[in-house]
């Protein structure tokens, strides 16, 4: 009995020992399911995480022959290839996922031998590319603003180059002086013809990163587009864009030093003079108030500045009102001015929503029913949208509410 007995009792410990180690086989399984799982959804998030500004560019390409297309980072002073791929005679889709990026940024698509196209991308920005590879030139560009004024640019340019081809060509087989006085009036006047356009199109749009392009376009290798000494204002306007939002940027570096150079070379004193007064030079706005007297901006330079955009008929406009009420009271005595302009075409509702809210500061408006000419130079996008200028009537913040723009002004007054 006691033999049987001994023997049941070990075998009963032998069951709870085989229990206790399926037990402990099954939480390590459940934990390590458990790790793998989190493991899986820390990678996604990261991937996430990572695909959250990354830019994809979708290019449809029509070829007649295989060939090979390239994707390049343009830096300020350098070239990068970031992927290619294999295209084939006929048609082609491709799709090219680019790293994450911080800032406005220049691609390059190009296929040798056939041409190349400079885009300008924000981050998180999806893109389509569509393309005659034989006609390089002759390309549309969907969803991509930035690309869509590089595209502008480039058009303008090729069309002044050509014209200035066919009139060296003419020239170089004119044979009467006469003929080739009028043929240099005519060639310089397609010269200054494309520095006008470029000078609208900076100032139309000194905060995007194509105004860059555009300061830097050339004729030629040798021939720069602006190459005066009178053109430094406008490489000083771009300069101060990219300055108060990207400091960091390689392009704010390099124009900078660029800037540098050029008023080394600079040795008139009428010049000299420029530089010290457009240090800072941003879009002038000058527009009536509600009594109609006509209030530059540049006139309030010497205090710090909020330009804010808003409609009468936006409820988050009449919100922000309401904080900038409390804003205008508590720094106004101390050289903070707030230059409004509002988008409204209707006069009525512009002036009665200033009364009804008992708004203190200076508002504009240009009541344009086509939309407010000086909100699109601004690359207004949102409603309400402000700019915060510094007392050198530089650009120092943007898009500013609430604590944001109190914390701000407490740092600059």
């Amino acid at each position: 009995m006691f033999k049987f007995a001994l023997a049941g009792q070990e075998d009963f410990r032998y069951v709870l020992l085989t229990v206790e180690l399926r037990k402990i086989t099954m939480m390590n399984f459940l934990r390590l399911k458990y790790l793998g799982v989190c493991a899986v959804l820390i990678l996604l998030f990261l991937n996430s995480c990572n695909d959250k500004d990354s830019v994809v560019i979708t290019v449809k390409m029509n070829c007649s022959k295989d060939s090979k297309v390239y994707v390049d980072k343009l830096n300020f002073a350098s070239t990068q290839t970031l992927d290619s791929s294999n295209i084939s005679k006929g048609e082609n889709e491709l799709r090219f996922k680019l790293k994450p990026i911080v800032e406005p940024t220049f691609f390059i698509v190009r296929v040798p031998d056939k041409g190349a196209i400079t885009l300008l991308c924000d981050p998180n920005e999806r893109m389509n590319l569509i393309i005659n590879a034989d006609k390089f030139n002759d390309y549309t560009v969907l969803g991509s603003k930035g690309s869509q004024k590089t595209k502008d640019l480039t058009l303008k340019l090729n069309d002044t180059k050509s014209k200035l081809y066919d009139l060296r060509v003419k020239y170089n087989l004119s044979q009467a002086q006469v003929i080739k006085t009028m043929i240099e009036q005519e060639f310089n006047a397609a010269i200054d013809s494309q520095r006008a356009y470029n000078s609208r199109f900076i100032w139309a749009n000194t905060i995007s990163r194509a105004s860059v392009m555009a300061v830097y376009q050339k004729f030629d290798d040798d021939l720069y587009v602006f190459d005066k000494e009178e053109d430094l204002v406008l490489f000083k306007a771009v300069a101060s864009s990219l300055i108060a939002f990207y400091p960091k940027s390689d392009y704010a570096k390099g124009m900078l030093a660029d800037i540098k150079k050029m008023e080394g070379i600079i040795r008139s004193a009428k010049i000299k003079n420029l530089i010290s007064q457009t240090v800072n030079s941003i879009p002038e706005i000058s527009l009536n108030n509600p009594s109609g007297e006509t209030i530059k901006l540049s006139s309030l330079k010497g205090k710090v500045i909020l330009l804010d955009f808003w409609a009468s008929w936006d409820q988050n406009c009449i919100m922000d009102n309401r904080e900038l009420l409390d804003i205008y009271k508590q720094f106004k005595n101390r050289g903070f001015e707030i230059y409004q302009v509002s988008v409204d075409a209707n006069r009525d509702d512009w002036t009665n929503a200033i009364e009804s809210a008992s708004l203190p500061w200076i508002n504009v408006s240009e009541l344009n029913p086509k939309g407010s000419i000086s909100a699109k130079t601004y690359n207004v996008t949102q409603l309400p949208a402000n700019y915060l200028i510094d007392k050198s009537h530089a650009i120092i913040g943007k898009n500013l509410f609430g604590e944001a723009l109190k914390k701000k002004l407490r740092e600059i007054l």
